[in-house]
């Protein structure tokens, strides 16, 4: 799990290398762009959340129509916000996840006696660009969420000794803050969440020791989630 040995995919990491240079570029060009008869200003602010998790299958089997899917769950994180003006701000941001493995249509409808599948915990790093639109309600600050990082894995399995690794990650979303005074504030959160597993989805096959064999289900392995928490500015809102 996450630990066998891979084939590095170049050619989709170097397009999502152009792509997220060309996503930074643009997305600094629209905050360049933010209406300047507001009054710019550099407001630090700190966020706390906590979320569910929404996980998808990570290995299907190779004779049947059963999967290894990631169960749902909860994760929190933190996140450290620099506002460059009213419409546009840049994070840095760290969320903690983990799933437990679970077999799905298993192989004539019978899970194995003593089945364990394992457990994957994932410290997830994200450098974000967030921009915004004016609305009627000054109170509103809803916003639309690009970011790049990576995310290292942590499997853990009762049968076998295997290794985390680094992968790359990107996600988009949406979100709102909604300010409680000029100093606090509420926070919405759903993104979208997709993984470079470092595989092709006809490599890193194993067989368990049940003796069903399973390869990966892709070689981006995609995710949801959905936070909500607290905003807390270091400066008071302007």
């Amino acid at each position: 799990m996450l630990g066998l040995p891979r084939r590095r995919e170049e050619a989709p990491k170097r397009l999502f290398s152009r792509i997220s240079l060309l996503a930074i570029g643009a997305m600094l060009s629209l905050a360049a762009q933010a209406p300047r008869a507001e009054a710019q200003y550099h407001v630090l602010a700190l966020s706390a959340f906590g979320g569910y998790y929404v996980a998808s299958d990570l290995y299907n089997s190779i004779s049947s129509n059963a999967s290894l899917e990631l169960k749902n769950s909860f994760e929190w994180g933190g996140r450290l916000t620099m506002f460059t003006n009213r419409y546009s701000a840049v994070e840095f941001a760290y969320s903690r996840v983990g799933s437990d493995l679970a077999i799905k249509n298993a192989p004539g409808g019978v899970v194995p006696a003593g089945f364990d599948a394992g457990h994957i915990d994932g410290d997830e790093y994200d450098l974000n660009f967030l921009i915004s639109q004016p609305t009627p309600n000054p109170n509103l600050w809803p916003y639309f969420t690009l970011g790049f990082g990576w995310t290292v894995t942590h499997p853990k399995t009762s049968l076998t000794t295997v290794s985390g690794h680094s992968l790359f990650a990107f996600n988009f979303g949406l979100g709102t803050m909604i300010n409680i005074n000029p100093r606090l504030a509420a926070r919405l959160d759903g993104r979208w969440r997709v993984t470079d597993t470092a595989i092709t989805t006809s490599s890193g096959i194993y067989c368990d020791y049940w003796g069903y064999c399973w390869s990966y289900a892709s070689s981006w392995y995609n995710s949801g989630e959905f936070t909500a928490g607290l905003t807390y500015r270091l400066t008071p809102h302007q």
